[in-house]
């Protein structure tokens, strides 16, 4: 949409001037000369353009901070956000993400800002018709080295399970992702006192086996060890069946039981194998020329590395650099599956919002980037679409929107997490409140709510 925008304003100053050029120069019987041309037909529309750029931009810098829609602005509290009653907010420590657009947040973010991040056909798939499969994939996996690694973890006389291509795929990205972890692990270690324990929560994709994720739990806790950890102070809480990244989130915000001093939170997962390209296939779910609504697979492995308020004040003692909390995040259950009306329904997802920005104490005008895991399909887009339009006006859908899974394919909670660790990079870059959105699944939708440290109390409770 911003795009076609673009495109009709370019038009209609090129049109304007060209058209006015022609008429002036019938009406005065006027042969043009070479300087004229260049001036009525060239010059003349972009400097129209650049003047309507700087016009923009001058009315969005105006406006800005009075563009809340008053459905957000009565759920937003009146006093400041340092000030108001709310629940203890987690910080994020660190972030780390595998993508096929980069091995670092920071990269990626770049390359989302400047729409130089999307798919492309796989030289190693195929779909039914022989084509190449439209795809996400991550150059240079060392599969090897993962499969010798985790063989290598297991016990004595312990059968491996077996795991499919796109299975080895996603435990080297998951691997990758620790790896970069190693230092900030390493520095909670050593800021925290002793006896504190640390959370590890792997998000497994839905088909994998008990045994499979067993297996991979295990060695992702032996490759925490290496980091320095002990392992007795490592805790590997049983998801509940159907748990997704912004499920166990909440669960951590909320202080349920399980919710540790630190948390390290991590998702891995691939699409890029004969099997789930099959079974997208199968069930008509695989894009292609004749199911553009389909998904793009992808793959990569993201990880957060979270800490309630006394332990990111003891960690920051020593590493004092700005970083985001995360406020709120909120859940929500569309009534019926968005790929099966043809009416775009934002609702579900506008309510979520306006809960997620009120729970943490933020208004609406104080948003300055979204983060999704939106893809390409038009049902999830224009959901988003809707939500910016109706209740973030002040935000541009070309700028300030940032779709991991148009740029990264689809793969569950990996594109979450990764949409929520680029939510993280942005809200300290542009110091300000930053949104992340889920909307991949048909039904789940979720909206967590991130803010700069800077504004946040310093009297925060503990989880414990």
């Amino acid at each position: 949409m911003a795009w076609l925008r673009s495109l009709g304003a370019a038009l209609l100053a090129f049109g304007a001037s060209w058209g006015g050029a022609i008429s002036y120069w019938r009406a005065t019987n006027r042969m043009p000369a070479t300087g004229d041309l260049v001036l009525l037909l060239l010059v003349l529309p972009l400097a129209l353009l650049l003047g309507f750029w700087l016009l923009k931009k001058l009315w969005r810098r105006v406006t800005a901070p009075a563009a809340a829609v008053p459905a957000m602005a009565a759920a937003a509290p009146s006093a400041p956000a340092a000030t108001a009653a709310r629940a203890p907010a987690l910080t994020v420590v660190a972030t780390a993400v595998h993508t096929p657009h980069g091995p670092d947040v920071g990269s990626l973010h770049e390359l989302l800002e400047s729409k130089r991040a999307r798919p492309d056909l796989d030289a190693e798939l195929l779909d039914d018709q022989g084509y190449p499969v439209m795809a996400a994939r991550i150059a240079g996996l060392d599969v090897a080295a993962a499969r010798a690694d985790v063989m290598a973890s297991l016990a004595p006389g312990v059968a491996a399970p077996r795991f499919s291509d796109e299975q080895w795929r996603a435990l080297a990205a998951g691997a990758a992702v620790l790896d970069a972890l190693n230092a900030a692990l390493g520095q909670a270690l050593q800021q925290l006192p002793p006896g504190a324990a640390l959370q590890l929560l792997t998000l497994w994709p839905s088909d994998w086996q008990p045994a499979q994720r067993d297996a991979a739990t295990f060695w992702l806790r032996q490759l925490v060890t290496r980091a320095g950890w002990p392992a007795q102070r490592i805790a590997t809480p049983i998801m509940a069946d159907g748990d997704d990244a912004a499920a166990v989130l909440a669960r951590l915000l909320g202080g349920a039981p399980d919710g540790g001093q630190v948390a390290l939170v991590l998702a891995c997962g691939s699409l890029l194998g004969e099997t789930s390209i099959d079974a997208l296939s199968n069930v008509g779910q695989l894009f292609s020329s004749r199911h553009p609504q389909g998904q793009i697979p992808g793959e990569g492995a993201a990880a957060l590395l979270l800490a309630d308020a006394a332990s990111a004040a003891a960690i920051a003692a020593h590493d004092p650099r700005p970083v985001p909390e995360l406020r709120a995040v909120v859940q929500a259950r569309r009534a019926g599956s968005a790929d099966a009306g043809k009416r775009v329904d934002a609702a579900t997802l506008r309510a979520a919002g306006t809960e997620a920005l009120a729970a943490a104490g933020s208004a609406a005008a104080q948003v300055t980037v979204i983060a999704a895991d939106t893809d390409h399909r038009g049902s999830r887009v224009m959901e988003v679409m809707g939500l910016l339009s109706d209740e973030l006006p002040h935000l541009d859908a070309g700028d300030d929107l940032l779709s991991i899974g148009a740029a990264c394919g689809s793969c569950g909670d990996v594109t979450y997490l990764t949409a929520l660790a680029v939510a993280a990079h942005a809200c300290t870059e542009r110091d300000g409140a930053a949104l992340c959105i889920g909307n991949q699944d048909p039904y789940r939708r979720s909206v967590a709510v991130l803010l700069p440290s800077s504004t946040a109390s310093t009297e925060q409770p503990s989880l414990l």
